[in-house]
Parts: C-alpha cells; structure tokens; sequence
C-alpha cells in the first residue's frame, strides 16, 4: 500500500473515532433528552387506584388552622373535563384523599353528566347556608386550604366578590388535556349567579362576572405564557413552573411564590401525595415556623403573629459540626450548585463543591477542582480525592463529614439530631443501606456520613485496603473500602423504622406498588420501607434527584412558610433541660 493510501485509510479512521465519539457525547447530552422530549410523542400520567393512608403528627399546634375551619367555610367543587373519561374519577379520588380533606365538604363534578354552570346551581340550592365560599377547581389542582382560609379571612363572604386564574394547556406537561380556569366565590356572589339567570350558558356567565369584582388572584398562580419560553424539562413535576417562571423572568423570590400559593396546578396524581408528605410530616428539628398575623373584622379574634424558634437548631449548629462534600460537574454550577448554596447548603457547618475546575463567576463559593474528569466513571476516585482533601483541610473543624450529589437535598438539622447520641470518635457511617452479595454499603445518590475517626481510618488506609485508581462504582466500593478498615454501618432509620435517607424521588417510597416487584430498589434495600405514609420519617435526611426549584420549594416549606395557622413542633432534645432548651420553645 502505498503512502496515499495509508494516510487515507488513517485520515477515514480517525474521522470515523471522532464521529462516534462526538455522538457518544451527544448522546449523553442534556441537549439529546431535550431533543427526545421534543420529539417523541407525549404521555400523560399514570394513574393507579392506591391508597397512602393517614397519619397525625402528636407535637404538631393546629389550633389557629381549626379555628379557621369553623369560621372561614369552603365548599370545594372538583371538576372533570369530558376528556378526562378515562381516569378522571380515579384522580378527583386521590385530590379528595389529599388536599381535599380539609374541605369543610368537596363534591366531584363530573362534566359528562352534569355542566359545571348546573354544579353552581345545586350547590347553592343544597349547601348555600353550610359554606362562606365555594372553591371550583380541576383535578389537577393541589390546594393548600390554610393558605386559603387565612386569604379568605380577609374578606366578606357577603360581598359580591370572587377570585379567578387561568391555566394555558401544555401538551409535555403530563397532566390535563385543556386550559382551565379555577374560581373562588364569595357567598354572595354565588347567590347572584343563581338568582340573576347568569347559570344559562358560559356568555350569560362571563357577562355576570364581569360586573363582580375581581379579587387580587396572584396567589392561585395563572399560569399561561408561550411554550417556547419553558425548557423541556421537569415534566413529571410540572406544578413548579408558575413559580419558577415568576422567578427566573419576573425576578420574584422564591419565597414569594412558594410561600404564599394556595393552588399549585398541574399536579400529577403521585406529586399530591408528595406536596401531603412535604407540607404536613416533614420538617427540620429544632426549627420552629414563624406564623404571621392575621387581623380580620369577620374574624372573632385576632392571631397575634410569632417569629420562628430555631434555639434547638442553633445549639446543634454548634454542637455536631458537619461538613458536607457536594460533588457536581462544571456544568452544574450555575444551575445544581448554586441552588444548594441557597437552599440546604446553608445550614452546614462548611460545605465544599468538588469538580473538575475552580473557576466559576459564583462568588462566595468554595469550589474545589480536583484533577479528575467529570465522568460518572470517575467517580470513586473523585470521592476518595475529595474525602481526603476535605479532612487534610477542614478537619479541625468538623465531628462528622457529609458526602452528597448536587441533586440531593438533606435536612441538615436532621441529620444533626441523628447523629447526636453518637461519638465522632467511633468508626461509623450512616446513609440508605444496600446490600449486594451479602456486602453493607450506603447509597451514593442518597449521600451518606462518616464520623470523624471513620474518615481518618479511610484517609490513612485507603491505598492500602481499598480499590486503586478512579473507576469503580462509588458507593459500592465506598462500603468495601470501610468493611476492610473496620468501620461499622448503622441503621438510619428512625424508631418507628421508618427510612431517613432516600435514593431515589419521594413518590417511589410514598406510592404503594409503585415500581414493579423486579425494580431494583427493593433488591437492593436492606431494609424494606413501609407503605404510604408510614415510609418515611417525620426527621427525614435526604433525598435524591431533585430539581434545583423543588430545592428552593423545600427550603420554603420547611424553613419560612408551612401552611398558614399550622405549627410543626418536635418532641424535646434529650440534652435539652439541662441546657435551658425544654418542651416549652414549641409551645404557642
């Protein structure tokens, strides 16, 4: 062969390496999943006949919430769409096991057999002296009913009055086949629907309503911009995008918008039961909610407002110092990094980002780059790099060492009250348990903790006893690596034996029979979870893949805003009456 030849046939080969390289690449690409959500025809949820069950919280204060129950009366209307043939019943049926419990009564209005214009009729007729207003909304709406209440405490039910949001139709959204409009009427404004013949038709309707007035709405969160301005993601969870609209184009908190919604639309079945879990059980120990003041003329009494407690949280701020290692990609910074650092990353003693590159216009941010590529690959060798570089610089400083992915959210008080009765001096480590070919090892997407002496003994020994170089699953060889150096695993779950650490979303524990019998979580789990409400404790630590706007919706809920008049207590710190810090901080 000629030289011609050969420098042709090489000139081919490398052009044919580069080309699958380039496309191996593409592959892996946000851009392709974006590309494939764009393409690919769009399916709406699954929606399964399951029951999650009930569950009270004993420390809980929710007088201020029952004290509006009796005085701010709601009837709710849940509505199908003729469209919603298939499963529309089955999913009014979960909106009524979740949110719509705390109805004073909810009807299920289905539009095959009756309009909703003859919905407000008979209501009226039936129920007109028994409710204040008259909530109407589409199935897939989750309603937060304090938030509603305390809105609805400021206004008459005797004033002609109602409140309205539309919601535009997104066909990737996953939920709902049409653009709906949710309406709140005062009792008074119902009465004249009923008796002004405004019930006709949807023209004698619109023609009323526009001689009603109009309430500030904002808080119902209309929702209808154009489809190119909302990226092809997050569709299973796509009830976060009227905030997270109003915050990346309106330049609106986060706090703003979460903390004051009373009805997320476009809410699958599974995600109501999730925003139950978040809103009602979960939350940080040693943090008591602030509660804000309500004065009203239709109320009796006035709600005098009380600051947030968070005297217990401080003192465990102090007293078990952790530094969390969060492990992210360049790419990442701007979007998961810069989510944690306002959100969950705050309430650790330190926290650390490790990537390929320090560089980032991220002020403030303690971003390592570490000599090792971003491959998921490379990821035991990153952890291992990362642990060390953590104890050799920050040891002084921390009891315990906390490693996470940038799409982890954890509970840092509830870690803290975990790991309060346990020395750091002991060789130990917590995390969501596994178990492969009878080995113990802690879930790398759930993150998992290790005492102060258990990274000692992995920093000094982890050339010795432990797999070299940088490939190797992570969390696998993590679990192998502390086994050979004697470091003992422990159970992180609660009293009740409820899971604290989670590996995947929310939904796959809460929902019963959500993955099928051969899915991989339940063969890898140690420790089965309960069903329903009982899978997860009210201290929960951590959880995996969330989006960096559920990380600024769960920094909300739990830290500023619960749902209005509702107090989330905790049973007392075992340390606490020696320490001044006694049942009372909890009590309104």
């Amino acid at each position: 062969m000629n030289f011609r030849g050969t420098f042709r046939l090489l000139f081919l080969s490398t052009l044919s390496w580069l080309s699958v390289l380039e496309l191996m690449i593409f592959l892996n690409s946000t851009f392709f999943e974006d590309l494939k959500e764009l393409i690919c025809k769009p399916y709406k949820e699954k929606i399964g006949d399951y029951d999650v069950g009930l569950r009270s919280q004993h420390w809980n204060d929710d007088r201020i919430a029952k004290l509006l129950r009796e005085q701010v009366r709601v009837h709710c209307l849940v509505y199908l769409d003729q469209s919603d043939y298939k499963f529309g019943l089955l999913k009014a049926g979960h909106a009524k096991r979740s949110w719509g419990r705390r109805c004073n009564r909810l009807t299920i209005v289905d539009q095959r057999k009756i309009t909703l214009l003859e919905a407000y009729r008979r209501t009226y007729m039936e129920f007109h002296n028994e409710l204040d207003w008259l909530l109407v909304v589409y199935l897939d709406s989750y309603v937060i009913m304090e938030n509603l209440r305390h809105m609805l405490a400021h206004y008459q039910p005797t004033e002609e009055l109602y409140f309205s949001a539309h919601h535009a139709f997104y066909i990737y959204a996953h939920v709902g086949m049409v653009p709906t409009t949710d309406f709140i009427f005062s009792r008074e404004a119902l009465e004249q629907l009923v008796t002004r013949n405004c019930l006709q038709n949807e023209v004698f309707f619109r023609e009323c309503l526009k001689r009603m007035r109009r309430g500030p709405s904002e808080d119902l969160l209309p929702f209808n911009v154009p489809d190119e301005v909302i990226p092809f993601s997050l569709r299973q969870e796509f009830w976060l995008w009227p905030c997270a609209f109003r915050a990346v184009y309106d330049n609106q908190s986060w706090e703003s918008c979460f903390g004051k919604a009373i009805i997320f639309p476009y809410c699958r079945a599974m995600s109501m039961y999730t925003l139950e879990f978040v809103l009602y059980h979960l939350r940080p120990y040693g943090h008591v909610n602030p509660l804000p003041e309500l004065r009203s003329s239709s109320l009796p009494t006035a709600v005098a407002s009380r600051p947030s407690n968070d005297r217990v949280a401080r003192y465990m701020y102090r007293s078990v110092r952790i530094i969390c290692l969060v492990l992210t990609w360049q790419r990442n910074y701007m979007g998961a990094v810069r989510a944690v650092s306002e959100t969950w990353g705050r309430h650790c003693n330190r926290v650390v980002y490790y990537g390929s590159s320090s560089v980032t216009i991220l002020p403030g941010l303690e971003i390592v780059g570490l000599n090792i590529s971003d491959s998921r690959s490379n990821l035991w060798g990153k952890t291992k790099a990362a642990f060390r570089h953590a104890y050799m610089h920050y040891g002084h400083e921390a009891d315990w060492f906390y490693k996470a992915d940038d799409d982890t959210y954890a509970v840092m008080e509830n870690m803290r009250h975990m790991l309060q009765p346990h020395s750091p001096k002991t060789p130990v480590y917590f995390g969501s348990t596994f178990q492969l070919n009878n080995h113990v090892y802690m879930s790398g997407g759930a993150g998992y903790v290790l005492s102060k002496r258990a990274v000692k003994k992995l920093v000094d020994g982890v050339v010795k006893h432990c797999l070299p170089g940088d490939k190797g699953t992570e969390d696998y060889q993590m679990g192998e690596c502390l086994r050979e150096l004697h470091v003992k695993a422990y159970d992180s779950r609660d009293i009740y034996g409820r899971h604290r650490f989670f590996s995947l979303t929310l939904e796959h524990f809460l929902i019963p029979d959500h993955d099928e019998d051969d899915f991989w979580l339940k063969r890898y789990l140690l420790h089965s979870s309960g069903t329903g409400m009982q899978c997860c404790s009210t201290y929960s630590i951590s959880i995996h893949y969330v989006s960096p706007y559920e990380m600024h919706f769960l920094e909300t809920i739990l830290y500023k805003s619960r749902p209005y008049g509702l107090i989330a207590g905790h049973p007392p710190l075992k340390t606490s009456r020696k320490r001044g810090l006694g049942t009372q901080q909890f009590r309104l």
